[in-house]
């Protein structure tokens, strides 16, 4: 079995730590979108997570991953982010379509992506 290093243990308490305030205010925004404003569900999630994208990166590089901006880096980052965005899209309306409450559907998206992000993240988008 393969011990998991100490540094990689903190990314990941730091990558759950920036995933709950990220998560919060994608609940937050949302429920504001939707009930107060009436925003259709599909579009609310679409601008939603558009801003979170983009703060994402500049969070992660710093805090997360200690790293700094490159081309390549940003390069693979947008890269990654559409297919997760493209991916997120699906599962949350897909669970719309299956009649589940929007807020649910966002927990099950998230639930699936989450981790399979923060792989992606280490090994792909900042190493």
């Amino acid at each position: 079995m393969k011990i998991i290093k100490k540094n990689t243990i903190i990314q990941l308490i730091k990558y759950v730590k920036i995933s709950l305030i990220s998560y919060t205010y994608v609940f937050i925004s949302l429920f504001i979108l939707v009930d107060y404003f009436n925003v259709n569900e599909s579009f609310s999630f679409l601008i939603v997570y558009g801003v979170l994208y983009l703060l994402l990166y500049f969070i992660q590089m710093k805090y997360l991953f200690n790293t700094t901006h490159s081309k390549k880096k940003l390069a693979r980052f947008i890269l990654t982010i559409l297919s997760f965005y493209f991916l997120a899209n699906l599962f949350y309306n897909i669970c719309i379509y299956l009649n589940i409450d929007y807020l649910v559907a966002t927990v099950i998206t998230i639930g699936i992506l989450a981790p399979a992000r923060f792989l992606v993240y280490k090994y792909l988008v900042y190493n």
